[in-house]
């Protein structure tokens, strides 16, 4: 078991989806947010869900309204819950432990990259880049990706296959050509 924490962002619009991601019914019967918090605990020691509300769960809200996933990962850093995360959406339910395990292994903040292009998510972070964070929002960033570029990182290289482990559900559409292993 990883000693550290799993933060699931869930405080997105959901624009695409017409309804809050983490409440949507898979395939198998269960919702999104059900599927990452069986992930989460099959990885880390804890878990939390930032950027929203969910009973029974350690919740982090954002410092700043309405300013995207960093502003939840800002609020994370800023709560000393842990010194290290690994930060995923509420909308992956096709993740791994065994496909995340080389951002585990890493020992300082890292991500993946599928032909030189990063991912976004997963995202292994320390809680040390909390003024970097803070800095990039200042700045008017509002990307993972921007925000990685603020902080030093490893890049783990995925081939294209191996990337598709790490695809989001942000549609309807996404939902029907879900595959569950």
């Amino acid at each position: 078991m990883w000693p550290h924490t799993v933060a699931i962002l869930i405080g997105g619009q959901s624009k695409r989806m017409g309804r809050p991601k983490h409440l949507v019914t898979l395939p198998n019967g269960k919702t999104m947010l059900e599927m990452m918090l069986e992930f989460a605990s099959s990885v880390g020691n804890k878990t939390i869900i930032l950027g929203g509300v969910v009973d029974g769960q350690h919740c982090i809200q954002d410092l700043r309204k309405q300013q995207g996933p960093v502003a939840g990962i800002e609020a994370m850093l800023h709560s000393e819950f842990d010194s290290t995360y690994l930060v995923v959406g509420c909308d992956m339910p096709t993740l791994t432990k065994v496909a995340v395990t080389p951002l585990l292994n890493c020992t300082n903040n890292a991500i993946f990259s599928c032909e030189n292009t990063v991912l976004g998510l997963p995202l292994r972070i320390n809680a040390k880049n909390l003024s970097q964070c803070s800095a990039y929002l200042d700045s008017g960033g509002r990307s993972i990706w921007g925000l990685v570029t603020q902080i030093p990182h490893t890049s783990i290289p995925l081939s294209k296959s191996e990337s598709s482990s790490f695809l989001s559900v942000n549609s309807p559409d996404d939902l029907d050509n879900l595959a569950f292993k």
